[in-house]
C-alpha cells in the first residue's frame, strides 16, 4: 500500500481511479478500539521483540491526529524495559525575527513550554535505551541524519543521544545527536524557538509522516 503497488479502482463514475481496496490482513477487527488491542495487532509479541530492528522497521501505526500518536507512543514506550531519561527543551521567543510582534515578547516561558507547535517536539522528551525515534530536522543528510530518518537509541547522555540508523541508505550506522535550536512553522507564534534534542519517539505516526515510514 505504501509503495503504490495496489491496483486503484474507480468509484461513482470517476474518470480516474482514486480508490484502493485494503487487504484484509492489514485491517484490524471491529473490536480494536483501545490502544492496547491496536498495539497487539500491529506489534505482536512487542515485549520480546522491541529490540529487534527488522521487526520494528517493517511495522507502523498510522493515525490522523498528532495527539493520538503521542498517546500511543507513550503507551508503547512504557512497554520497553529500562529507566526513562527526561530531556527538557529551552523555549523562548526569537526577538530578532521579522515575524516577532510586540505581544509575543511578553509570553512567559511556562506558556511556551505548554504549546505543541507545528514542526517542534514537545517540551519534555522521554527516552529509553532501545526506543525507536524519528529525526524532525535535517542535521547531516550525507551521514543519514535527515528529517524523517528512523533510528534506535543505544545510549543516553546528559547532553547527547547515541543511536543506530534504522532505515534508508545509512542503515546500521552509529550516530550522535546533540541539542540544537529549532524554529516553528506554526502561524500562531511564528517566532518561537526551542533548544532541544531533535528526535521524537515514533512507533505510531500521524499523517504528515506517512510517506517516510517505508523501509529501503
Amino acid at each position: 500500500m505504501g509503495d503504490g503497488r495496489l491496483e486503484a479502482e474507480t468509484e461513482d463514475n470517476e474518470i480516474e481511479a482514486t480508490c484502493i481496496k485494503i487487504p484484509a490482513e492489514y485491517i484490524g477487527s471491529s473490536g480494536a478500539l483501545d490502544i492496547a488491542t491496536i498495539v497487539q495487532q500491529i506489534y505482536p509479541d512487542f515485549d520480546n521483540m522491541c529490540y529487534d530492528a527488522e521487526y520494528l522497521k517493517h511495522r507502523a501505526i498510522l493515525t490522523p491526529l498528532n495527539e493520538t500518536a503521542y498517546l500511543i507512543n507513550s503507551h508503547m514506550a512504557g512497554l520497553i524495559p529500562g529507566d526513562e531519561i527526561l530531556y527538557k527543551s529551552c523555549d523562548e521567543i526569537c526577538t530578532t525575527s521579522l515575524e516577532c510582534m510586540d505581544e509575543f515578547e511578553s509570553y512567559p516561558t511556562e506558556y511556551l513550554n505548554n504549546l505543541n507547535l507545528q514542526g517542534l517536539p514537545h517540551h519534555e522528551l522521554k527516552l529509553k535505551i532501545g526506543i525507536p525515534v524519528m529525526l524532525l530536522k535535517n542535521i547531516n543528510p550525507s551521514h543519514g541524519l535527515c528529517n524523517g530518518a528512523r533510528l534506535i537509541v543505544t545510549h543516553l547522555g546528559k547532553f547527547i543521544v547515541e543511536a543506530n540508523i534504522l532505515t534508508w541508505s545509512k542503515v546500521g550506522n552509529k550516530v550522535l545527536i546533540t541539542r540544537i535550536v529549532m524554529t516553528t512553522t506554526d502561524n500562531r507564534i511564528p517566532c518561537a524557538k526551542k533548544n532541544t534534542i531533535p528526535p521524537k519517539t515514533m512507533l505510531c505516526y500521524d499523517n504528515k509522516y506517512k510517506s517516510r515510514i517505508v523501509t529501503n
